[in-house]
């Protein structure tokens, strides 16, 4: 499959809205609840309603399946890892206002770099399970 069959595929875009619709679920989960694991049904239910999308197209090849999984979650992961963010920013400046951090802090670019690795080969191994149950 080339690439401009790849990007013309009608499973990609409708992966992308899922994607941006999983990640405000999960920027939900996590600006209205303050249980951390409550994070892991939402990100199975995406993953859920990810592989019925998919299992929509069974013409799509197994490759482009699985690029096209690992598109849509790392949409809504990157909603995520932004949103996280935001807010820990604001609480690092509302304990900073308080006088119980000194200035200064945040995280270096490294520290990102390893991260955002980590969610993509997350994101590779959860794609694969997805490409392969929506085939």
């Amino acid at each position: 499959m080339t690439l401009t069959e790849f990007l013309s595929n009608p499973a990609l875009p409708r992966a992308l809205v899922l994607g941006l619709f999983g990640g405000a679920g999960l920027v939900l989960t996590i600006v209205y609840s303050r249980r951390g694991p409550l994070i892991y049904p939402t990100y199975a239910a995406f993953l859920a309603a990810l592989t019925l999308l998919l299992a929509r197209y069974p013409g799509v090849p197994y490759p482009a399946r699985f690029a096209i999984a690992l598109a849509g979650f790392l949409t809504a992961s990157a909603l995520l890892y932004v949103a996280a963010g935001v807010l820990a920013e604001r609480q690092r400046d509302r304990v900073r206002r308080e006088g119980r951090l000194p200035p200064g802090g945040g995280v270096p670019f490294l520290g990102h770099l390893w991260r955002i690795a980590f969610l993509v080969a997350v994101g590779a191994v959860v794609s694969v399970g997805v490409a392969f149950i929506a085939a």
